[in-house]
């Protein structure tokens, strides 16, 4: 043993730049290994921290073929369905918008203001999802003038003192509030990130806008608590047989399904209204990085084997040596086992330390799980299990075919080059081949569908503005004040507003327009006279909004063409939203305000008669080219400040919107590039221990071919010869697979990117060059060593 182990050292330290490859390209796979399976967990246990989760239900009304759904109802439909069944526990309303409020906390001059969303609901939702409370009464929300907060938010408005008992002021209504104060009466402790609910504050419905005839607006998210998972169909049945569904507008043809909680992470509410506030998840992006992770693992292990194979010829004779001097074939094996798993080991723990630096310096924010070692210890200790097993059985083969050899084959050195060694390093490394060409390729379909969406032709020219939310005071009683000192900056060249942030959203608000007497929905955005001009929308027919439109008190509206096309509208014609009539003074080209996921929808820009339905509370401000943000900033925070001291200004730009939309496409394209960029540094690291192996037991060969004329082209030449073949097959096994992985993701969207035939040549050609370049490089120097020395071998 102790000379096996003296032997492997000696080796170790011959092929110091192999090894230290192998472990480091061992720790990089466990590193991504790692971090993708926290990933995937996160988005595995979504939602299953509440302790009842496996009894939640969202309710849902959707058609026959369970599709053209909607989650979100009247108040009344919800209180109906709470009290529909015994098998009904309970029930609540919660509010699913996302809209902050302006509010402050403290008196005076010690006022101090933020912007946080609360969510309404009823006071049973406590008891359904299992909060927690770290300070005061679980029960307080029975009272409508208290609210819980999570203890985050606590930390952040009153620091360490005692939260329970404080005021919070709202410096606008909040809805479904009457009052404009609510006292905190209960703390509780902050979900997970990966769960539906937020972090927000919660208060109780007023009594006031819960009434048993409201069948109108459809503005409620509905969860139930059933006394087993098992009644949800007895629920839906009952409720399906007894109810009217025509009290609910457009829902006549429409019935109950409930969702269970712990699977709406996964379930795809791409045409269901309502949803956007939902957390959803593609159940195959899961899958595709739960088998990245895997692909990584496998390929790296395959390569060690590889490694493992490769340094025999060196170790070979000291083996057979010690069988001769009679120790036991099970024994040598044991030890080589032993030495695999110790590397691997070795490459594990470097990978711990890999992710510690990793999360310590936040270098991959784009994961939204957390990859702390702690919290993921199930992880980090069945991933060290993984390690030791993928030393072990890297290791089965090569311990036991090296020992499996009569002393007299081991002697003359013919195992290396035997048939079926040379079969089985083929496959191994080609194997690596075809996987890293698939990766290759998806990473570059990723990054071209990114690119394509982050350069698309948006319609409107979203450089050079700034976007901020304003108060609700500072919206009506401050505007005028607020557009004019702006504009006296020389850096601004415009000032326009509207009601909901545009761009950088999957949906707006919704509503059915009436045109000949033919209805049609289409996204509604209120906005100012200025919004199109300041916005660089271009009127294609009839005429822009004109400053005095919204005191005329009439109804304006310009559509885009897709919205002229569906439902044939022409300048001048009437057009009614429920609210009024208006006229259509003119159309605009189409604008992709919405993800490219989403093909283009009916648009309206509508100018409402003194903003009287909706106050127009985003500032869009038109900054002049070259002129410097930062001080442009600092002026519009100068102005704010001016009309309202406490008000926290928050300003963003469109970059900042459009990563936040292609959050989840950017998280898919530097997982798989970066998976691309491991495979082939495994790639790389097998091949450099292949041709190692060759090159000590064709030392002799190339000794007496240099004395018989080679020259050192000639040399490398044959050992490239042999590995690019292998390229090239593995290239037409991998392009299939490469093409269908590329041609199924296009599918999620509406608008993508060509396939090119040039992706799959650049993807041939970087693993090409990689294993020309690390063939020559190896070879080199026993290209060129002495044929005499060579042939004393």
């Amino acid at each position: 043993m102790k000379t096996l182990l003296r032997n492997f050292l000696s080796v170790l330290r011959r092929f110091q730049m192999a090894v230290g490859l192998n472990i480091i390209g061992l720790s990089v796979a466990f590193t991504a290994f790692l971090v993708i399976m926290m990933q995937v967990s996160h988005d595995h246990s979504f939602d299953r921290c509440h302790p009842k989760a496996g009894r939640i239900f969202l309710a849902e009304l959707c058609d026959s073929v369970m599709a053209n759904g909607r989650v979100i109802y009247p108040g009344a439909f919800s209180d109906v369905l709470i009290a529909s069944s015994p098998h009904i526990e309970a029930g609540t309303m919660i509010t699913p918008y996302d809209k902050r409020n302006y509010l402050s906390v403290g008196e005076g001059s010690y006022a101090e203001g933020f912007r946080e969303k609360v969510t309404t609901c009823h006071p049973a939702i406590v008891d359904i999802f299992g909060f927690s409370f770290v300070e005061g009464d679980k029960d307080c929300l029975s009272d409508p003038e208290k609210a819980i907060i999570p203890e985050s938010m606590a930390h952040r408005m009153f620091g360490s003192e005692p939260a329970v008992g404080r005021q919070i002021h709202f410096k606008e209504a909040v809805w479904t509030k009457a009052g404009r104060d609510l006292t905190v009466g209960g703390v509780y402790r902050d979900f997970p990130d990966n769960t539906q609910l937020g972090n927000t504050i919660y208060s109780a419905i007023d009594a006031s806008f819960r009434k048993p005839t409201e069948w109108g607006g459809s503005n409620w998210l509905c969860y139930l608590l059933l006394d087993s998972p098992e009644s949800a169909k007895v629920v839906e049945d009952n409720f399906n047989r007894t109810f009217d569904f025509s009290q609910i507008w457009g829902c006549e043809n429409l019935h109950l399904r409930l969702l269970p909680l712990e699977e709406l992470h996964y379930m795809n509410m791409q045409d269901i209204w309502g949803s956007n506030s939902l957390r959803t998840q593609s159940p195959e992006m899961v899958r595709l990085l739960f088998l990245i992770a895997w692909l990584i693992l496998l390929i790296a292990a395959v390569n060690y084997m590889n490694f493992s194979t490769a340094l025999t010829p060196m170790r070979i004779r000291s083996i057979n040596t010690q069988k001769v001097l009679g120790s036991p074939a099970s024994a040598l094996r044991l030890s080589l086992l032993v030495e695999a798993a110790a590397i691997c080991l070795m490459a594990y723990l470097l990978a711990l330390v890999w992710v510690y630096l990793l999360d310590r310096g936040q270098y991959l924010s784009f994961v939204e799980a957390d990859i702390s070692l702690l919290p993921n210890l199930p992880i980090v200790l069945v991933t060290g299990g993984i390690a030791l097993l993928v030393g072990s059985l890297s290791g089965v083969y090569p311990a036991y075919y090296i020992t499996s050899f009569p002393p007299a084959l081991v002697l003359k050195g013919s195992f290396g080059l035997s048939l079926n060694g040379r079969r089985l390093r083929t496959v191994l490394i080609g194997f690596q081949y075809i996987v890293s060409v698939a990766l290759i390729v998806g990473a570059c379909i990723i990054q071209l569908q990114n690119y394509f969406m982050r350069h698309y032709a948006l319609g409107f020219d979203q450089d050079q503005i700034m976007i901020t939310e304003l108060s609700r005071d500072l919206c009506i009683k401050h505007k005028d004040a607020f557009t004019g000192q702006l504009m006296k900056y020389p850096d601004i060249e415009g000032v326009a507003f509207s009601a909901q942030k545009v761009g950088g959203e999957d949906a707006y608000s919704t509503y059915e327009f009436t045109h000949k007497e033919e209805a049609f929905p289409g996204f509604f955005l209120s906005v100012s006279p200025s919004f199109l001009d300041v916005m660089g929308i271009e009127v294609t027919d009839g005429n822009c909004f004109s400053p005095s439109d919204d005191k005329d008190g009439n109804f304006h509206f310009i559509f885009n063409e897709t919205a002229r096309r569906a439902n044939g509208l022409e300048v001048g014609e009437m057009v009614d939203m429920g609210w009024g009539p208006g006229r259509i003074t003119g159309f605009i080209g189409d604008v992709a305000l919405t993800s490219l996921r989403e093909e283009e929808q009916n648009i309206a820009f509508c100018v409402s008669p003194d903003n009287k339905f909706q106050w127009l509370s985003y500032a869009y401000i038109r900054l002049r080219a070259g002129a410097d943000v930062t001080k442009a900033v600092d002026r519009l925070r100068e102005v704010v400040s001016g009309l309202d001291a406490s008000y926290p200004l928050e300003v963003e730009f469109y970059d900042s919107l459009y990563n936040q939309l292609y959050h989840r496409e950017e998280f898919v394209k530097k997982m798989v590039t970066g998976a691309s960029l491991l495979a082939i540094l495994i790639s790389v690291v097998g091949v450099f221990g292949l041709v190692i192996f060759e090159t000590e037991y064709r030392r002799r060969e190339i000794g007496i071919r240099k004395v018989y004329g080679a020259t050192v082209t000639d040399i490398l030449l044959m050992f490239n010869r042999k590995y690019l073949s292998i390229v090239v097959v593995c290239f037409v096994l991998a392009t299939p697979v490469a093409y269908l992985f590329a041609a199924g993701w296009l599918e999620n969207f509406a608008y993508r990117t060509p396939v090119y035939w040039w992706v799959f040549a650049l993807a041939f050609g970087i693993i090409f060059l990689v294993t020309f370049l690390t063939v020559s490089f190896q070879n080199w120097r026993t290209a060129n060593e002495n044929p005499v020395d060579s042939m004393k071998e």
